[in-house]
């Protein structure tokens, strides 16, 4: 199995794509707005992937609410976490962790790249955050972060905390360029970090931030770091989970690394699934061809975690078109519950449009 999650081109598996994942397996998939044309076309498409592999594969997608959701051309919107947490008390968002994992379900999507556990410092910064937060202070996230991810999982898809160790103070958007967050390991474990810190501890899985914090590492931005996957976050914070990446064809990485590079730089720092997200192709043979370049041990280490969130992994449910229109209904109850018209105007991002 190759440690790494792909992006597929379109509604269907083309012939050399399904040559690609038969020959090189990668360990799961991530699902974006350019593979969703109907309830019945993303069943096909997400069965197929399974079928594919001799392997239990993460299929995944970013379904937060809000600006960042993928099932637009189904009809089924979501409330963004900040609308949410500012109209609803912890009964919207029960509900909202409900409804998405049954909607997931019933697609073949069995993780679900979401909660963000970032701060909102700063609601008109030019990070792609604003909008997704669940707070602008840690106990706010964590409480409230804290239930969307216990309710998701409940439902039986699996979440994943994001972005490790904390994006909300970042100045530009890591879908161009690479932010500096200019703070040290004590001012992250006072602020940043305690949503991860709480958390962890519940989360199966958390992902990385394309961010450069020089005062910890001057040398790799976090998603490429040592000192921040191996040491900050499996060593000090203990986490025991799988670590993703966010996508290593973003602007962040991609100045300065090829996708197949960034990939290898990601598992020698202490993550466990790269993603490559856009046209990965081209570069899986090789990272496949560098993979012993890896500590054998390290690899399996990282292979256990792999194979136990493997094993967590739901299946869908039967096809049930009652059940998809319940979700049509329960989320289109939780949007007008949530409207507030705050979130127009915000700075606009690639991760909208995806």
């Amino acid at each position: 199995m190759l440690p790494a999650l792909i992006g597929i081109s379109g509604h269907e598996v083309g012939a050399e794509e399904e040559a690609g994942i038969l020959r090189l397996q990668p360990a799961g998939f991530v699902l974006f707005s350019r593979n969703v044309a109907s309830v019945e076309q993303v069943r096909r498409l997400t069965e197929t992937l399974r079928k594919l592999c001799r392997h239990h594969p993460v299929i995944a997608i970013d379904q937060e609410g809000g600006r960042v959701v993928r099932t637009a051309a189904l009809g089924l919107n979501l409330p963004s976490p900040a609308s949410l947490a500012r109209r609803s008390g912890f009964n919207g968002i029960v509900e909202l962790g409900a409804v998405t994992a049954l909607a997931l379900r019933c697609l073949g999507v069995n993780l679900n790249f979401a909660p963000v556990l970032d701060i909102c410092h700063d609601p008109s910064a030019p990070n792609a955050l604003p909008g997704r937060c669940w707070g602008d202070n840690a106990q706010d996230v964590i409480s409230r972060g804290g239930v969307y991810s216990a309710n998701l999982r409940r439902g039986g898809v699996e979440s994943c905390g994001k972005h490790f160790p904390g994006m909300g103070r970042a100045q530009a958007d890591p879908h161009f360029g690479l932010p500096v967050v200019d703070l040290n390991e004590r001012e992250l474990f006072e602020t940043d970090l305690l949503p991860f810190l709480a958390l962890c501890p519940e989360l199966p899985a958390i992902m990385s931030a394309h961010i450069m914090l020089p005062q910890i590492d001057p040398d790799y931005p976090a998603t490429l770091s040592g000192r921040v996957i191996g040491t900050l976050l499996r060593d000090r914070l203990g986490f025991k989970g799988v670590v993703f990446t966010d996508d290593l064809c973003m602007g962040a990485i991609t100045a300065q690394h090829a996708p197949d590079e960034a990939a290898l730089l990601s598992l020698r720092a202490g993550c466990d699934l790269p993603l490559i997200c856009h046209e990965p192709l081209p570069w899986l043979d090789g990272l496949a061809a560098r993979l012993e370049d890896i500590n054998a041990y390290d690899r399996e280490d990282s292979s256990k975690r792999v194979e136990k969130l493997s094993d967590a992994l739901c299946f869908p449910f039967p096809e049930n078109s009652s059940l998809w229109d319940s979700c049509l209904r329960r989320a289109e109850a939780l949007c007008r519950l949530a409207d507030d018209g705050a979130e127009n105007g915000l700075p606009s991002s690639p991760v909208q449009r995806y």
